[in-house]
């Protein structure tokens, strides 16, 4: 079964060196995917900066369960109920984890760090997940 997971994230822009356990707190906005957070900014379309995501989800079972990718750019760190999942470090091709190990029974929740670094791109490349997430059963 392959379901479009675009819907119900949060948003929130940090430096780029921020880690992953220091990013909780205030200043999430709602979004949904495809989201790109530097065009929203025409003055500065190549600051450096990461943008993170993040999704509550429930699980009724413990099936086989992998998130998958269209397109995040750039460089990709994903946690899952605060474990490591995967990083990806191309942002231009599909990626996926197998997520199923990491999962509870119940409510869940997914991290996404995309690091945008300048200057990567002769063209604007844009910042974020910026084509659809799925997850398969």
């Amino acid at each position: 079964m392959k379901k479009l997971f675009n819907n119900g994230w949060e948003f929130r822009k940090t430096d780029v060196d921020l880690p992953f356990g220091q990013v909780g707190g205030d200043g999430w906005a709602r979004v949904d995917i495809p989201h790109d957070w530097l065009i929203h900014q025409a003055k500065d379309l190549y600051e450096t900066s990461a943008g993170w995501y993040r999704k509550s989800f429930m699980v009724n079972s413990k099936a086989v369960r992998i998130v998958r990718f269209e397109g995040v750019y750039m460089d990709t760190a994903v946690w899952v109920n605060g474990k490591p999942a995967g990083e990806w470090k191309y942002g231009y091709s599909t990626f996926e984890f197998d997520i199923t190990s990491l999962l509870n029974e119940g409510e869940n929740e997914i991290v996404v760090k995309v690091s945008h670094r300048s200057p990567n791109s002769r063209w604007y490349s844009g910042a974020g997940i910026f084509r659809n997430v799925w997850l398969l059963e």
